[in-house]
């Protein structure tokens, strides 16, 4: 739709990274007051945060790459190339996973209560990550003829009438947000607005990807990330309130 925001002094400004910036101070900001909230220091929460941005995104590109492996196998090193897009949401969130146990130990802050904080602002982060998208064109949805239907780009400037996947994500996004916090304003078991959260959106998202026009075999590894993650939040979630 808008995918260079604007040219500054022969800089190009593109809406995407400006929305994903917009999206990781989203971030820091909803789970630096959800955590001081719950009486964790707000400090040692925004550096924790801060830094699991770096696996976070490492897991993100990798797992894309790994998903696009025919596209990547005769040149690996396009892995690390700027100009080679591409960011799996569920894979960063395994890279945060991975990164949090050794992070949260060094700053002394308690696993189970500041994931609940910082999936709360890891929402928060997706609804704005989505209208990057829509300004950039991609994750654009299927031609439709239906009423719902919204004249939108594809990443390669060809506009249609489409689903609008973006928007839909983003508002699902939002929407798992708002019953999180009304789940955690009920003071369940630290951990359990997290799992709930991490069981849920991969749920909408296993329907949702129905609606991309990215073909059978990328709906087919997003869909059995989305049971995995969502088997597996499932479990966790039945393990907290164990606990």
């Amino acid at each position: 739709m808008r995918p260079i925001l604007f040219v500054w002094r022969g800089i190009v400004i593109h809406s995407f990274h400006v929305m994903i910036y917009a999206a990781l101070l989203v971030t820091v900001f909803l789970a630096v007051y959800f955590a001081q909230a719950d009486g964790l220091n707000p400090d040692s929460t925004a550096v924790a945060v801060v830094l699991l941005f770096v696996p976070g995104f490492v897991g993100a590109r990798l797992f894309y790459a790994v998903r696009h492996w025919d596209h990547f196998r005769r040149d690996p090193a396009r892995i690390l190339s700027r100009s080679e897009g591409g960011l799996s949401l569920y894979g960063g969130l395994f890279g945060v996973f991975a990164g949090a146990i050794p992070v949260l130990w060094a700053l002394g802050l308690p696993f189970a209560a500041f994931m609940d904080a910082l999936v709360l602002g890891m929402l928060g982060g997706i609804a704005v990550a989505k209208g990057g998208c829509l300004l950039n064109g991609c994750c654009y949805g299927q031609p439709t003829d239906h009423w719902c239907g919204v004249h939108l780009p594809d990443d390669r400037g060809v506009w249609r009438r489409r689903f609008p996947s973006q928007l839909v994500e983003m508002g699902w996004a939002a929407v798992v947000l708002f019953l999180m916090l009304a789940w955690r304003s009920i003071s369940p078991p630290s951990g359990a607005v997290a799992c709930a959260a991490v069981a849920l959106h991969p749920v909408g998202r296993l329907f949702l990807q129905k609606l991309r026009d990215e073909g059978a075999a990328e709906n087919a590894a997003v869909q059995k990330t989305c049971v995995v993650l969502t088997a597996a939040a499932l479990l966790a979630g039945f393990l907290v309130w164990l606990w």
